[in-house]
């Protein structure tokens, strides 16, 4: 039995077990190589007020203002307050944050940011070069488990024990540790277009759902506005740091597609950036990312340079067709402030988390930062932790086979019904079409689950994107095109025992300091 049994292996997995004392015994479950994760992806930076014209106040404002009202605002100021303070603790340790000339932080601006808040470590290869340093700081802590895939929670009187995941081999085991973490990442390849990993299938959703977990703001999905794509594929992303560096939209003619749409044009908030792109592309008016008077690109953005060069573009000499696609997920299990779930020993961080701090639309580089932060608090929890009792539940069993239908069919639906732009009639079919059950994962094979995962995961954003009637941040719905009072600070929940309606802190009572 292990101590902590780690479920996926990006930031905030691996900063929980680097923030772990080592007397712990500790295992990280990865499906696929332990460098393949959203993290190793992600080509922006992470947040945080280094700048002496900036403070986590500040920083606050800002995230209170991208999320449409919508953060938790006590974890948004834990995620400022602490982050700075976290942050600089890396740089001290090591972390290798790209600096200037005179040894200070190189600080990128970004969409929606006020001030220039931005990390970066190696141009654009800010996750990669995170992910790398925290492995190393971890080999020798833990025991890594590459190539196993979750594919059940273990309950036994109400908490949770154990895992059953199956190998590469096809070999079914059962891991059991005191605590279970799920850190696995986002739900971009629920869609037919996402910037994100291949491990990215929503597997943390339907797992602590089967489990009785609750799980929150499943509707708020953020899509990425520049994905590179060219032959209606997408060949990668575009970070946004790309557009913070003074890179421009502009539609086939040559327009630039964001003047007189928002006052921050291409930095407006990725929701709004999202669906002018989108529209655009749907008149049949292809949108180009002009980047060609940045001052050193290639080297600035090495991995997005070389990414265009593989596919034929040279974005010093040419425009880069861009599309939005799915990209963070604001939504998922529901925590408290220090990563407990509402299933006793079962904890939640990172993306497949719903912390609250990133409301109805995340604001550019928060995700690292959210990942470090809450990973850190709950490690401080775990040390402390006392293991409860809770009642049992009860999970519903339904025999019906769920792969009656191909991924690909549920991934263009996906994107079609439940993607950028929503409409009660789209939203009403695929919920019809693909319906929710609650499962005994036991009574499946380790080739049905995955798929049951991903089913289950795409049920439930729906089935939440269908119940908010109004348009908040990553949620828009052209029946309900603008925000609603009576949603303000409203959040859905869902879990085996049902639908309600919780209610967010979102009014700030007293300032940050």
């Amino acid at each position: 039995m292990f101590d902590i049994c780690i479920v996926g292996g990006g930031v905030a997995g691996l900063m929980l077990a680097y923030s772990l004392p080592s007397s712990m015994s500790i295992a990280i479950l990865t499906k696929e190589d332990p460098l393949t994760s959203n993290t190793a992806l992600a080509q922006g930076g992470i947040a945080a007020s280094l700048s002496p014209f900036d403070s986590p106040s500040t920083h606050a404002v800002d995230t209170m203002l991208a999320t449409a009202n919508h953060a938790h605002l006590e974890r948004v100021d834990i995620l400022v307050q602490e982050g700075k303070i976290l942050v600089e603790k890396l740089m001290s340790q090591g972390l290798p944050f790209d600096m200037t000339t005179s040894g200070a932080p190189n600080l990128g601006q970004e969409a929606a940011h006020t001030h220039r808040r931005i990390l970066h470590a190696g141009g654009d290869q800010t996750g990669k070069m995170l992910m790398q340093y925290l492995l190393k700081h971890t080999q020798e802590k833990v025991t890594r488990l590459p190539f196993h895939t979750v594919l059940q929670l273990q309950l036994q009187e109400g908490r949770c024990t154990g895992v059953i995941v199956g190998d590469e081999h096809g070999r079914r085991h059962e891991i059991q540790a005191r605590h279970i973490v799920l850190a696995t990442g986002g739900i971009g390849q629920l869609y037919s277009q996402t910037s994100n990993s291949s491990v990215a299938t929503g597997d943390g959703l339907s797992l602590a759902y089967h489990a009785g977990a609750v799980l929150e703001d499943l509707e708020f999905v953020q899509f990425h506005p520049t994905i590179f794509t060219l032959k209606g594929k997408s060949c990668g992303l575009i970070s946004e740091a790309v557009r913070g560096e003074g890179a421009f939209l502009v539609n086939q003619d040559g327009v630039r597609v964001m003047k007189d749409v928002h006052p921050l044009l291409e930095l407006a908030p990725r929701d709004i950036v999202a669906r002018v792109i989108e529209w655009h592309w749907q008149k049949n008016d292809p949108v180009f990312l002009d980047a060609r008077h940045i001052y050193r690109f290639d080297q600035k953005f090495p991995s997005i340079f070389a990414n265009c060069l593989s596919h034929g573009l040279n974005p010093l000499h040419e425009l880069l067709p861009v599309r939005p696609g799915t990209h963070f997920h604001m939504g998922g299990v529901k925590t408290n402030d220090v990563g407990e779930t509402s299933v006793s020993q079962l904890y939640a961080i990172g993306e497949i988390a719903s912390t609250g701090v990133h409301g109805a639309n995340r604001l550019a580089s928060n995700s690292l930062l959210e990942g470090l932060v809450f990973a850190q608090r709950l490690a401080k929890r775990i040390e402390g932790t006392v293991i409860r009792q809770v009642n049992k539940h009860s999970i519903r069993i339904n025999s019906k086979l769920l792969n009656q239908h191909k991924f690909t069919e549920m991934e263009l639906r996906m994107t079609e019904q439940v993607g950028i732009i929503r409409s009660e009639k789209g939203l009403n079919a695929f919920v019809n079409d693909f319906p929710l059950y609650p499962l005994n994962l036991a009574e499946y094979t380790n080739q049905e689950i995955p798929f049951i995962h991903r089913y289950t995961a795409s049920s439930l954003i729906a089935k939440s994107a269908l119940l908010r009637t109004e348009s908040r941040g990553g949620h828009y719905r052209h029946d309900y095109p603008t925000s609603s009072d009576e949603w303000t600070g409203k959040v859905i929940e869902q879990s085996i025992q049902g639908v309600s309606i919780g209610t967010r802190k979102i009014e700030r009572k007293e300032t940050v300091k």
